[in-house]
Protein backbone atom coordinates (compact mmCIF):
# COMPACT_ATOMS: atom_id res chain seq x y z
CA UNK A 1 0.00 0.00 0.00
CA UNK A 2 1.47 3.07 -0.81
CA UNK A 3 1.51 6.47 1.09
CA UNK A 4 0.30 9.47 -0.69
CA UNK A 5 2.86 12.46 -0.14
CA UNK A 6 0.58 14.23 1.73
CA UNK A 7 0.11 11.65 4.75
CA UNK A 8 3.06 12.45 5.83
CA UNK A 9 4.18 16.03 5.46
CA UNK A 10 7.21 15.33 8.32
CA UNK A 11 8.93 12.66 6.30
CA UNK A 12 8.99 14.28 3.27
CA UNK A 13 10.91 17.31 5.25
CA UNK A 14 13.07 14.95 6.42
CA UNK A 15 13.69 13.05 3.13
CA UNK A 16 13.94 16.16 1.32
CA UNK A 17 16.93 17.15 4.14
CA UNK A 18 18.37 13.65 3.84
CA UNK A 19 18.50 13.98 -0.40
CA UNK A 20 19.99 17.58 0.07
CA UNK A 21 22.80 15.91 2.78
CA UNK A 22 23.61 14.36 -0.45
CA UNK A 23 24.62 17.17 -2.46
CA UNK A 24 26.95 20.20 -1.56
CA UNK A 25 24.47 22.36 0.29
CA UNK A 26 26.74 24.22 3.21
CA UNK A 27 27.28 27.90 2.75
CA UNK A 28 31.07 28.21 2.29
CA UNK A 29 31.77 29.54 5.69
CA UNK A 30 29.46 27.03 7.07
CA UNK A 31 31.36 23.97 4.99
CA UNK A 32 34.49 25.48 6.74
CA UNK A 33 32.84 25.60 10.32
CA UNK A 34 31.65 21.96 9.66
CA UNK A 35 35.40 20.63 9.28
CA UNK A 36 36.98 22.96 12.25
CA UNK A 37 34.08 20.92 14.14
CA UNK A 38 35.17 17.52 12.62
CA UNK A 39 38.99 17.92 13.18
CA UNK A 40 38.17 19.43 17.32
CA UNK A 41 35.98 15.94 17.71
CA UNK A 42 38.28 13.92 16.01
CA UNK A 43 41.30 15.13 18.49
CA UNK A 44 38.71 15.04 21.33
CA UNK A 45 37.00 11.47 21.02
CA UNK A 46 38.71 8.85 21.55
CA UNK A 47 36.50 6.66 18.79
CA UNK A 48 37.04 9.26 15.75
CA UNK A 49 33.87 8.05 14.06
CA UNK A 50 32.01 9.47 16.59
CA UNK A 51 33.25 12.78 15.07
CA UNK A 52 32.29 11.51 12.29
CA UNK A 53 28.95 10.71 12.81
CA UNK A 54 28.68 14.52 14.57
CA UNK A 55 29.63 15.89 11.64
CA UNK A 56 26.91 13.93 9.84
CA UNK A 57 24.68 15.33 12.46
CA UNK A 58 25.22 18.41 11.59
CA UNK A 59 25.11 18.21 7.99
CA UNK A 60 21.93 16.71 8.51
CA UNK A 61 20.71 19.42 10.54
CA UNK A 62 21.70 21.64 8.31
CA UNK A 63 19.79 20.23 5.53
CA UNK A 64 16.45 19.91 7.63
CA UNK A 65 16.53 23.60 8.11
CA UNK A 66 17.30 23.97 4.04
CA UNK A 67 14.65 21.69 3.51
CA UNK A 68 12.31 23.67 5.90
CA UNK A 69 13.14 26.70 4.58
CA UNK A 70 11.62 25.37 0.85
CA UNK A 71 8.83 24.04 2.32
CA UNK A 72 7.88 27.24 3.57
CA UNK A 73 8.70 29.26 0.56
CA UNK A 74 11.43 31.09 1.97
CA UNK A 75 14.58 32.20 -0.17
CA UNK A 76 16.95 32.78 2.65
CA UNK A 77 19.51 35.34 2.05
CA UNK A 78 22.78 34.10 4.08
CA UNK A 79 24.34 36.83 6.07
CA UNK A 80 28.59 36.68 6.95
CA UNK A 81 28.85 34.82 10.14
CA UNK A 82 32.83 34.86 10.95
CA UNK A 83 33.22 31.21 11.39
CA UNK A 84 34.39 32.28 15.05
CA UNK A 85 30.92 33.45 15.64
CA UNK A 86 29.05 30.35 14.45
CA UNK A 87 29.04 28.16 17.71
CA UNK A 88 28.22 31.70 20.08
CA UNK A 89 25.44 31.89 17.32
CA UNK A 90 24.12 28.68 17.24
CA UNK A 91 24.08 27.82 20.67
CA UNK A 92 22.09 30.68 21.48
CA UNK A 93 19.67 29.78 18.36
CA UNK A 94 19.38 26.53 20.05
CA UNK A 95 18.59 27.72 23.41
CA UNK A 96 15.51 29.92 22.02
CA UNK A 97 14.45 26.61 20.03
CA UNK A 98 14.75 24.57 23.37
CA UNK A 99 13.40 26.96 26.09
CA UNK A 100 12.64 30.50 24.61
CA UNK A 101 10.62 30.92 21.65
CA UNK A 102 10.37 28.39 19.25
CA UNK A 103 8.16 30.28 17.29
CA UNK A 104 10.84 32.88 16.38
CA UNK A 105 12.98 30.00 15.04
CA UNK A 106 10.90 27.57 13.27
CA UNK A 107 9.51 28.29 9.63
CA UNK A 108 6.79 26.05 9.52
CA UNK A 109 5.70 25.59 12.97
CA UNK A 110 7.27 24.63 15.98
CA UNK A 111 5.31 20.91 15.93
CA UNK A 112 6.56 20.54 12.66
CA UNK A 113 10.16 21.52 13.29
CA UNK A 114 9.87 19.36 16.36
CA UNK A 115 8.64 16.37 14.61
CA UNK A 116 11.27 16.51 11.99
CA UNK A 117 14.23 17.31 14.24
CA UNK A 118 12.69 14.35 16.40
CA UNK A 119 13.16 11.73 13.10
CA UNK A 120 16.03 13.58 11.64
CA UNK A 121 17.67 12.28 15.24
CA UNK A 122 16.29 9.37 15.67
CA UNK A 123 16.88 7.85 12.52
CA UNK A 124 20.82 9.11 12.70
CA UNK A 125 21.15 7.62 16.29
CA UNK A 126 19.34 4.02 14.33
CA UNK A 127 22.19 4.45 12.08
CA UNK A 128 24.45 3.57 14.65
CA UNK A 129 22.71 1.40 16.59
CA UNK A 130 24.49 -2.12 15.45
CA UNK A 131 27.97 -0.19 15.28
CA UNK A 132 27.68 0.68 19.08
CA UNK A 133 24.79 -0.54 20.89
CA UNK A 134 26.74 -3.43 22.02
CA UNK A 135 29.61 -2.26 23.31
CA UNK A 136 27.79 0.67 25.44
CA UNK A 137 26.01 0.48 28.73
CA UNK A 138 22.18 2.13 29.61
CA UNK A 139 24.09 5.48 30.83
CA UNK A 140 26.53 5.54 28.17
CA UNK A 141 24.00 4.79 25.34
CA UNK A 142 21.99 7.74 26.47
CA UNK A 143 24.92 9.75 26.49
CA UNK A 144 25.68 8.70 22.46
CA UNK A 145 21.92 9.47 21.87
CA UNK A 146 22.35 13.03 23.55
CA UNK A 147 25.61 14.08 21.87
CA UNK A 148 23.78 13.02 18.05
CA UNK A 149 20.98 15.45 19.45
CA UNK A 150 23.17 17.94 19.89
CA UNK A 151 25.02 17.85 16.59
CA UNK A 152 21.84 17.71 14.64
CA UNK A 153 20.34 20.85 16.36
CA UNK A 154 23.27 22.43 16.15
CA UNK A 155 23.47 21.82 12.33
CA UNK A 156 19.97 23.09 12.28
CA UNK A 157 20.90 26.22 14.11
CA UNK A 158 24.26 26.91 12.23
CA UNK A 159 21.88 27.39 9.18
CA UNK A 160 19.59 29.67 10.98
CA UNK A 161 22.46 31.68 12.60
CA UNK A 162 23.43 32.39 8.91
CA UNK A 163 19.99 33.11 7.86
CA UNK A 164 19.03 36.65 7.09
CA UNK A 165 15.57 37.57 9.32
CA UNK A 166 16.40 35.28 12.51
Amino acid sequence: MSVDADDDPIGDLCFAARALAQTHPLSEPARRYRQRCLETERAQQPVTELADWASTALLVGYCLRRAEEQSAGVVAEIVPVDIETFTEEANSIGVTLRSGDAATVSLIGVDRTIAALDRIIATEVHKRHEHLREQLDDDAWSEFEDYITWWTVHGYCVRVAESAGR
